[in-house]
């Protein structure tokens, strides 16, 4: 029974209050961030939208010319790849069309290379 005297049933209603109240207050401080966060997420969310609405059309718009340049910068590629080829190829008829030209009198512009028959 004296433990029964040392407990005050008013105080300890009021601490419970208080605890209950610091626990409303810090219940409410925190929605009040959620909402502040959720507020700033859907302004965000609005401006990427709006900025999405201004670059997306010019985007679609552009992309297929892009993409044909593109592979015309490739066949270009190829081209030059191609022409290089055939100088290599045409390199002994050139040769060969100098020294005719030589034969009939005419010079060539540039002394050609020795070729490895000449050399040997």
């Amino acid at each position: 029974m004296s433990l029964l005297t040392l407990i005050d049933p008013v105080e300890f209603a009021s601490k419970a209050i208080d605890a209950s109240r610091r626990t409303s207050e810090s219940l409410i401080t925190i929605l009040e961030n959620l909402a502040s966060t959720v507020d700033n997420l859907n302004k965000t969310t609005t401006r990427v939208k709006s900025l999405l609405d201004e670059v997306e059309e010019p985007l679609r718009r552009v992309m297929p010319q892009l993409g044909t340049a593109m592979n015309a910068v490739a066949a270009l590629g190829e081209t030059a790849q191609q022409l290089g080829e055939l100088s290599k190829r045409l390199g002994p008829l050139t040769t060969l069309a100098e020294n005719a030209g030589g034969l009939f009198g005419l010079r060539p512009n540039k002394p050609s290379p020795p070729s490895s028959t000449e050399a040997s």
